[in-house]
């Protein structure tokens, strides 16, 4: 995103369409938010080499998130959204995955069926508004907490080698 900023900057670098509409996201808010979900994961104390899985259609927000992840050293682990529960707890407690996101209420259901089961997972949380669930802007507002250097500084540290992306 920072390469299409500097050279191609675009009012609709995402697109998606909510409630039948079309609804941009530009390069500068799509770098915006993924700098605030990174303070946003700092602020909760997420750690470089820490597991972040996501279980998303594809959305603009699954990339504003997976860049947010990156670039302080952690690691996305993009999980299906069709496999069972247990699947979820295997591929979980294998990876250690501290925090999940997903998009919807099927998969909210499916992943705190499971929570009692997987020691590491800390919290869930949803791209859409669901009741009783942390939404990924709880994330966001987070990053109130933390400087944007410190997440500068720990990008200067992750190198091109690094585990980025856990595939089960």
């Amino acid at each position: 995103p920072y390469y299409q900023q500097e050279k191609f900057p675009k009012e609709d670098a995402l697109v998606a369409k909510v409630n039948g509409k079309w609804e941009p996201t530009s390069i500068h808010s799509y770098i915006e938010q993924a700098n605030q979900i990174s303070r946003g994961l700092l602020a909760m104390g997420i750690q470089p080499g820490d597991k972040i899985a996501m279980i998303s259609n594809n959305r603009p927000e699954w990339n504003i998130c997976d860049i947010g992840i990156l670039q302080i050293g952690a690691i996305n682990v993009p999980v299906y959204p069709t496999i069972s529960e247990e699947d979820y707890a295997y591929i979980f407690n294998d990876a250690g995955v501290k925090l999940c996101i997903v998009s919807d209420l099927e998969l909210y259901t499916k992943v705190d069926a499971i929570r009692s089961k997987v020691t590491s997972l800390k919290e869930v949380y949803t791209f859409e508004n669901i009741e009783g669930a942390k939404h990924w802007n709880d994330i966001k507002e987070a990053a109130d907490q933390v400087e944007q250097n410190k997440v500068e500084e720990i990008k200067k540290t992750v190198q091109e080698d690094d585990l980025a992306t856990l595939i089960y």
